[in-house]
């Protein structure tokens, strides 16, 4: 029996069992009747469905899209669905799915790495949602222009408001996450000298001090080579593949420091929203092209004289709800709490 010779309740069914948004379009396209067979509102509701299935919670992705100066953070907001927001919802949902992938690499790192795996499916949900609360408070406070002067006192109130109206783990969520961008961040986008040292081959680090003294590197090196940056047809006869971004910041990249400046850079660069993170990460070569998105994007001389303070209004909420914040921590690394839950997967 053809499917089209089903019941339009029946067919309806089949559309509502679907689980991706990608499933929906295909079938609606089949044909002209199953295009037809869903008003577009119902269409919708079945769309905001499936991606919150599969990037959700789609809840928490429209609090971060509809903030606004009128309202308080903290109160949920219900806009109408349409289909311009579902647009937005995806493209923020986009930043999520990469961010679980990579979650695994700056999570599990030096001796941690033999426990490197993929996230399932409650583990990935549980960092999407950190996700976009983490980038709802970066929006919010620290992306120009500025919802509330930084220096007024009714951000602290606002700041710590948003944080009360989310539970104890999922501040241990957040935090779980803040400890992988941190990583991310000192590792890939402001390396210590120390973390740039480390990477020159041995028979090469007679050439590490033209890495912070450009007046001493050799001519040839002063920039990336022609070959990491363009192909050529002598490439393909050869099956060079093309370098990564990574793989030419890994040889490019300048230091930022010592580990003690290091420390206070990172925390200036949580400023950022995710989104911003993950563009340093997939675009950024060198130290100037981290420079120059940090003046494109902030329009602020003085970004690093600030940093973010999310950690300490997690500490001033948790201190508050009685909660020992230093085991909390240690529960949250050693996996007993947070996005990766070791004692859940145990059950």
């Amino acid at each position: 029996m053809a499917m089209q010779s089903l019941a339009p309740e029946l067919l309806a069914r089949v559309f509502e069992s679907l689980s991706s948004v990608p499933d929906i379009i295909s079938l609606s396209l089949t044909c002209r009747y199953f295009y037809q067979i869903l008003p577009k509102s119902q269409k919708l509701t079945l769309f905001f469905r499936a991606l919150d299935e599969t990037d959700g919670p789609v809840e928490d992705i429209i609090q971060l899209l509809t903030q606004n100066d009128n309202q308080l953070l903290h109160v949920r907001r219900t806009p109408p669905m349409s289909f311009a927001l579902l647009s937005q919802v995806t493209a923020v949902a986009r930043v999520a799915r990469r961010y679980v992938d990579l979650y695994p690499k700056f999570r599990w790192t030096g001796v941690d790495s033999v426990q490197r795996r993929f996230l399932d499916a409650h583990e990935a949900r549980r960092l999407r949602r950190a996700i976009y609360r983490m980038w709802s408070y970066a929006k919010a406070f620290y992306q120009f222009p500025y919802r509330v002067p930084r220096t007024d006192l009714t951000a602290v109130s606002e700041r710590l408001q948003l944080l009360r109206s989310w539970s104890n783990e999922d501040l241990f969520e957040m935090e779980d996450l803040r400890g992988m961008l941190e990583q991310l961040l000192a590792t890939e986008i402001c390396p210590t000298d120390g973390e740039v040292y480390s990477r020159v081959p041995e028979d090469a680090q007679r050439y590490h001090l033209s890495l912070q003294y450009p007046h001493l590197r050799p001519l040839e090196s002063a920039w990336p080579a022609y070959d990491d940056l363009f192909h050529n047809s002598r490439d393909a006869d050869h099956n060079v593949a093309k370098p990564t971004v990574q793989e030419l910041r890994g040889k490019h990249m300048q230091g930022w420091g010592s580990d003690l400046q290091n420390f206070y850079l990172v925390q200036s660069f949580l400023k950022f929203s995710p989104a911003q993170i993950l563009w340093l990460y997939d675009n950024t070569i060198r130290r100037a092209d981290v420079e120059r998105f940090i003046e494109q994007q902030t329009h602020d001389p003085c970004f690093f004289d600030s940093r973010s303070l999310l950690f300490q209004d997690w500490l001033t909420v948790l201190h508050a709800r009685g909660v020992d914040v230093q085991q909390a921590r240690e529960d949250i690394w050693d996996g007993r709490t947070g996005i990766v839950n070791t004692m859940e997967r145990a059950v």
